[in-house]
């Protein structure tokens, strides 16, 4: 081996020494529909109305950087409170032929645990579409691991039905609070990307 070879080698082994790692693949989770509820709840001065749907879709793309992408959904017309009339009056008010899906669309920053089980929390700023609206929410979630491909997401805050320009129902008079509580409890199994 000449020296001019010789020290192309070396300055070649130095180049990919220093060369980055390849990235590697983001793991992408998908909603287990089976296993997931999103609900809603509001308060009127006599009682309290609750509904929920099993017709949850969506991923989430857990990147090589740690930020984590998420999109979820469901069927306005899915959310089911026990009382068909009030289910029917909900999709008058939400315009459901018009507005067929709640969706989000959050990031955030999420370190996936070392071990297994394990729960980690974040925040997720995004966007809410409610009623043919979008609006910025920031999203506490609280993710339970039960291993790296599988976990349960929860999360529980509150929108303004009047930010949406949802018109408020009444009984006798009175109408229910602006406050809506949203209540997010999904099931996500992954496997990388390929």
């Amino acid at each position: 081996m000449t020296a001019v070879s010789t020290l192309a080698a070396a300055v070649a082994a130095l180049a990919l020494a220093q060369a980055p790692a390849p990235a590697t693949a983001p793991t992408v989770f998908s909603v287990d529909a089976a296993g997931s509820t999103l609900s809603y709840g509001v308060v009127h001065k006599f009682h309290k109305v609750g509904a929920e749907s099993r017709e949850v879709e969506g991923r989430a793309a857990l990147l090589p950087d740690g930020k984590v992408q998420v999109q979820v959904r469901a069927p306005v017309r899915s959310f089911k409170s026990g009382d068909s009339n009030r289910d029917a009056h909900m999709e008058e008010v939400l315009e459901t032929s018009k507005y067929s899906y709640v969706t989000f669309k959050g990031l955030g920053q999420l370190t996936p645990p070392a071990s297994f089980p394990a729960v980690t929390e974040l925040a997720l700023q995004g966007q809410l579409e409610l009623h043919g609206r979008k609006r910025a929410e920031n999203v506490p979630i609280k993710v339970e691991w039960t291993s790296p491909t599988q976990l349960r997401v929860k999360a529980a805050f509150n929108v303004s039905l009047d930010a949406y320009e949802i018109e408020r129902p009444s009984l006798l008079f009175i109408k229910i609070e602006d406050a809506c509580a949203i209540g997010v409890d999904v099931a996500l199994k992954g496997e990388a990307a390929k």
